[in-house]
């Protein structure tokens, strides 16, 4: 009677396992009790007769193979990640707009980064040359990378 247990214990642990994976992606309480109840089952088997022990443990470590297998084959793990590509680019500091060569003023103290503006745009600007006094008259130097490169006008 102790062998239909054991048996018993083996196949919801298999039966666990496999909800595990299909069911309850994740380390979780059904994968646990799932390795306990193969465990006690392969136990309680090995304390029946060693034979049997034998058996239910090859059994146990075949459908567990299986397990791995299918969930390998039918790609289980790709549903948990995230397979989505964000190629969007954020519109950064009017560049769409803003030209090499445009005038505008500093509106804060550029050191030597900070805002200035173009017309009645506001932009992050870095100064070519060094620090630079709020309300210095600038020109747009160069664009490069979502940077935009100052100097004063003299």
């Amino acid at each position: 009677m102790d062998i239909w247990v054991a048996l018993l214990l083996v196949s919801f642990g298999l039966l666990f396992l496999v909800m595990e994976v299909f069911v309850f992606p994740g380390v979780g309480v059904s994968g646990l009790i799932g390795i306990l109840a193969l465990g006690a089952g392969v136990t309680m088997a090995f304390m029946e007769d060693t034979y049997l022990g034998m058996l239910t443990l090859g059994g146990s470590l075949v459908g567990t193979s299986i397990l791995i297998y299918l969930s390998v084959k039918f790609d289980t793990f790709s549903i948990m990640s995230l397979s989505t590509q964000i190629d969007s680019k954020v519109a950064v500091n009017n560049l769409n707009v803003l030209k090499v060569n445009d005038e505008g003023v500093t509106i804060s103290r550029l050191a030597p980064m900070g805002k200035a503006r173009f017309g009645n745009m506001y932009s992050e600007v870095t100064s070519w040359n060094g620090y630079m006094e709020e309300n210095t008259p600038i020109k747009i130097e160069k664009i490069k990378d979502n940077t935009i490169f100052v100097t004063p006008i003299i």
